[in-house]
């Protein structure tokens, strides 16, 4: 009877939203996955839109195709977020297909999972995110004033800001890394829930590229409550990037009026951006002129290829709040297993979470 009981309760607790991300995690599409669990699509269709509930032995074979477990499916502590896909920010729409960028976003929902249990033993710092709403036709002044606030709001440095992402999760916002860029997604955020929560792709071989990721969608928290793909959003968040990471005053007086590579390549490492990032700002700045930044484009892409740049940062801005608040956890005896269980993920996810938030050195060959 109590077993009984704790199936009917089971039942009763499922959650179509989950069943939308764990499919949307697998990567497949409602016809596909109706044909692995031998159900029709409609069935599959009225379980989402929470039309209908499945037996016991439909929720098994529903977790088992998708690979997660069949508490997953079920309504957690944490509801998923509101606007889900359509309220995150991602880039460019087409570069992307739709699929891609909803499996990309299960992991920002899956890491809000995980910390959602990580906050009932650890605390975390208190979310700080500066306001500054910009409209779509917001003017250039507008962007650097929002960067300026976010620079004076976190105490920021006045030149370099250094290790971007730390200062980052000082300021409460999560960010994990997943190996999303070679779907077309560099980076993506979401402001959704309890927490705002960044998530990266790999650091791309230069650190440089990365942090201008994180910049990025940094101006997207703090500038634009409400996602617009593919809109005037992106270039705002890349000129919020260009302000935070460039400010004006300091790179007018520093960027030279004509290319020079070793002139480029040392401020680089100054400032911790790309060539490709300064030769930009020195056009949109007007300190080279339209022709000089593309001969300078054609030349270093002729040299190193469109994909690569010269003197790399190696030392990428990693996360790392996620993996202390797990190491504080299990201080108190809260392993992986039980966080996995709490978050009803698996202990595999939990683990490919906090991976991301760990500083690695990489092999070179």
């Amino acid at each position: 009877m109590l077993e009984e009981m704790k199936i009917s309760q089971t039942t009763a607790n499922f959650s179509g939203d989950r069943l939308r991300i764990a499919r949307y995690r697998a990567g497949l599409n409602i016809r596909e996955l109706a044909d692995i669990v031998d159900l029709s699509q409609a069935a599959i269709s009225q379980y989402e839109t929470g039309r209908a509930k499945p037996n016991i032995a439909a929720m098994a074979k529903l977790a088992m195709a998708t690979g997660v477990p069949s508490e997953f499916l079920t309504f957690g502590q944490r509801t998923v977020s509101m606007a889900g896909l359509d309220g995150t920010h991602f880039r460019s729409l087409r570069s992307t297909s739709k699929q891609h960028r909803a499996n990309a976003w299960t992991w920002s929902e899956m890491v809000l999972d995980v910390v959602e249990v990580l906050e009932t033993y650890v605390r975390f710092p208190e979310t700080r995110v500066p306001e500054f709403t910009l409209s779509p036709s917001a003017p250039r002044e507008q962007v650097r004033e929002a960067a300026d606030t976010v620079r004076a709001a976190w105490g920021l440095p006045d030149g370099p800001v250094g290790h971007l992402v730390r200062h980052i999760e000082k300021n409460g916002i999560i960010v994990s890394r997943m190996q999303v860029v070679d779907d077309g997604i560099d980076a993506f955020s979401q402001f959704q829930s309890s927490r705002p929560v960044v998530i990266l792709g790999t650091n791309k071989g230069d650190a440089a590229r990365s942090r201008f990721d994180a910049a990025h969608e940094l101006g997207h928290l703090v500038c634009h409550p409400e996602a617009d793909p593919g809109g005037t959003q992106e270039n705002q968040a890349h000129a919020f990037a260009a302000e935070l990471l460039m400010p004006e005053d300091h790179l007018r007086a520093a960027l030279p009026t004509r290319f020079d590579l070793g002139t480029y390549a040392r401020l680089k490492h100054e400032w911790g951006v790309s060539i490709a990032a300064l030769l930009y700002r020195a056009r949109t700045l007007e300190i080279i002129t339209d022709a000089a930044y593309r001969r300078a484009v054609v030349s270093l892409n002729a040299e190193y290829g469109r994909h690569r740049e010269p003197f790399p940062l190696r030392q990428a801005d990693d996360p790392a709040m996620l993996a202390t608040a797990m190491d504080l956890a299990a201080q108190s005896g809260i392993d992986a297993v039980r966080i996995a269980r709490e978050a009803r993920l698996t202990v595999s996810d939990v683990e490919t979470i906090v991976a991301g938030s760990i500083t690695r050195p990489a092999v070179e060959l």
